[in-house]
């Protein structure tokens, strides 16, 4: 239930389509370092928050509208108050003994113009392992979060055993689909990227910043170099990917940043379908939008929860098809000398 509590801080849904927000008026560039130490500032508030058992005080640390999904199938809520009461039931104020929130490895990384940022870290909520995605937006100097994905991190061997249950379904079903049209750009590379996903490593890989963090314990990536290593293996395994529920999208108000999130199941060579929530940040590069931040988690659930996914049909493979072998022709047969007729003589008459 520890994990749980630091969920309903961030699992908080969003309605459908709506219109699009009147731009803010553009700030004045804020220096990349100031920004960044902002926005650790507030996941470091956030923690500490928790940590004392003051909900109240987390309302100034969230943006509103906000969404982010998990830890668990059903953790996407509708308003960040319904959030914050739910959070209440989970830690009580009073108690000598509230859940302990360890950060442990913390990274930020602040859009041009120091007015959004993203953010990950690797936690550990009251013993239980955890990985956080966020997305962080700035106003006057006041840092929230404006959207985030928090997911449990089991052991490998504990998820190919709850595979075998089909206990494994994607993190915060419940949300509905928002798309920001701003971010259609975004969404449009994170659908190539789910059946060709050396879309996704050609970006990720093309940047030093890049981080991938896995479903299980452990599982993350960073950089240029072992990110290129991670996703040949992967490109290896024929891994792909295909959409199993909405699509959520949206920008930040600076306009630097998007993010696209989508259920969806995942396919490799040699392995089971794996249902999965894939949370993936973008950052503006010119008239393009680059991947440069990339979760993929997934919640435990009831046995026989995930049947679905199972059945959830593969995209086409990304591999090239194997072009059958040219059996090669038939030696040409040798030709026959045709023997010379002897002319005739007078000799042979006589």
């Amino acid at each position: 239930m520890r994990a749980v509590a630091i969920g309903l801080v961030f699992a908080i849904g969003c309605g459908g389509a709506s219109a699009p927000a009147p731009k803010a008026p553009k700030e004045d560039a804020v220096d990349e370092r100031k920004a960044e130490k902002g926005a650790k500032d507030l996941v470091g508030e956030i923690y500490e928050t928790i940590g004392a058992g003051d909900t109240d005080g987390l309302m100034s640390l969230l943006a509103d509208p906000l969404i982010v999904f998990g830890p668990r199938r059903t953790d996407a809520m509708g308003t960040r108050a319904d959030a914050l009461v739910a959070l209440k039931a989970q830690i009580d104020p009073k108690a000598k003994k509230k859940p302990a929130v360890r950060s442990g490895s913390l990274e930020v990384v602040a859009s041009p113009g120091g007015h959004s940022a993203w953010a990950i870290d690797v936690l550990d909520v009251g013993g239980q392992p955890m990985a956080l995605t966020a997305v962080l937006t700035n106003a006057d100097d006041i840092w929230q979060v404006h959207a985030a994905a928090l997911a449990e991190t089991p052991p490998m061997k504990s998820i190919r055993a709850e595979l075998k249950k089909d206990a494994i379904v994607p993190p915060g079903l419940t949300g509905v689909a928002k798309l920001d049209a701003g971010a259609q750009g975004a969404v449009d590379k994170f659908k190539k990227g789910l059946a060709d996903q050396d879309v996704w490593g050609t970006d990720l890989a093309s940047h030093s910043d890049a981080i991938v963090i896995g479903p299980a314990t452990g599982d993350i990536t960073r950089g240029k170099s072992d990110i290129k290593k991670m996703w040949k293996k992967r490109m290896k395994a024929n891994t792909r990917a295909t959409a199993a529920g909405d699509f959520t999208a949206e920008v930040t108000p600076d306009g630097e940043l998007a993010w696209v999130s989508a259920a969806v199941v995942q396919f490799a060579d040699d392995d089971d379908p794996l249902p999965l929530r894939d949370f993936a940040v973008y950052e503006k590069a010119g008239g393009d939008w680059k991947l440069i931040a990339l979760q993929e988690s997934l919640a435990l659930d009831e046995p026989g929860a995930g049947v679905t996914y199972r059945k959830t049909q593969p995209p086409a493979s990304a591999k090239p098809a194997d072009e059958p072998k040219k059996e090669a022709p038939p030696p040409d047969k040798p030709k026959k000398k045709k023997k010379k007729k002897k002319k005739h003589t007078d000799d042979d008459d006589g």
